[in-house]
C-alpha cells in the first residue's frame, strides 16, 4: 500500500487580493492561493505555478497529497488542497485554499477505497453482481503516511461474500475513524427471473379481479 507522493512548489506572497487582481494572476499562468493553518490563521494569500498545482488540483488525490510550499520569504510550510474553486461552466480552477499541516500532528483524512480484480471474482464469473459500497474511508494519520489508497482484492470473494471496513488491511500508524461495521462491497446474487408481487401487491390485485368479475355479473343479471 504505497504511500502518496509529496509535491513540491514555490509560494509567492501576494499584497493584492480581489476579483480582478485574481483574474490577472491567471492570465500570467499562476493560481491564487491562500494558506492556512495554526501559523497562518488568518490566512496567508499566495500564488504559485498553474502547471504544476492543477494536475494535482483535478486529481482523486489532491485532499490526500503532501504539498510542500518554498515561501517567498525564505520560510517553508507543509499543507494540503482543502478546496478548489472553479469555474461555473468552463470548470477552470479560479482559487485554491491550502491548510497547513505540523510535523507531529496527525491529520484527519479521507482516503479512497479501490476494488481489484473484480473481472476475475468468483462471484461475478457465476453472474453475480459486484455492488462497492463504501468509497471512501475517513482516517487519522501524520501528514507523512498518508496512504495513496486502501485496496481490495475481489478475486476470491464468492455470491453472498460481503466486505466490512474492519475486513480491510490498515498500515500501521494509521487509526480508521469510520465505522468498522460499515459494508464496503458485496456479491449479490442477481435474479434471472421477475420477483412475484409482493403479498399486499397480489391482494390488491384479487380485490381488483373480484370488483370487476361482480360488475360483470351484475349487468349479467340485469
Amino acid at each position: 500500500m504505497a504511500k502518496n507522493q509529496t509535491l513540491k512548489l514555490d509560494f509567492a506572497k501576494r499584497e493584492v487580493t480581489g476579483t480582478g487582481a485574481c483574474r490577472k494572476i491567471r492570465s500570467k499562468n499562476l493560481i491564487p492561493v491562500v494558506l492556512y493553518g495554526p501559523d497562518y490563521k488568518d490566512g496567508l494569500p499566495g500564488t504559485v505555478s498553474a502547471k504544476f498545482i492543477t494536475p494535482l488540483a483535478n486529481s482523486a488525490r489532491r485532499e490526500t497529497t503532501l504539498v510542500e510550499l518554498a515561501i517567498s520569504d525564505g520560510t517553508t510550510a507543509n499543507a494540503l488542497i482543502r478546496d478548489v474553486q472553479r469555474h461555473p461552466l468552463t470548470r477552470a480552477i479560479r482559487h485554491i485554499d491550502l491548510y497547513q499541516v505540523l510535523k507531529g500532528h496527525k491529520v484527519k483524512v479521507e482516503i479512497p477505497v479501490r476494488v481489484v480484480n473484480a473481472e476475475l471474482s468468483k462471484g461475478v464469473k457465476e453472474g453475480g453482481l459486484l455492488a462497492h459500497k463504501t468509497r471512501m474511508l475517513l482516517v487519522e494519520v501524520q501528514p507523512s503516511d498518508i496512504p495513496e489508497e486502501f485496496t481490495v482484492d475481489a478475486q476470491d470473494l464468492e455470491i453472498g461474500s460481503e466486505i466490512f471496513v474492519k475486513d480491510i488491511r490498515i498500515p500501521e500508524g494509521v487509526t480508521v475513524l469510520s465505522d468498522p461495521d460499515s459494508l464496503v462491497l458485496h456479491i449479490a446474487a442477481v435474479r434471472a427471473f421477475e420477483e412475484e408481487p409482493a403479498p399486499e401487491e397480489a391482494e390488491e390485485e384479487t380485490k381488483e379481479v373480484e370488483v370487476v368479475a361482480k360488475g360483470k355479473a351484475a349487468k349479467e343479471e340485469e
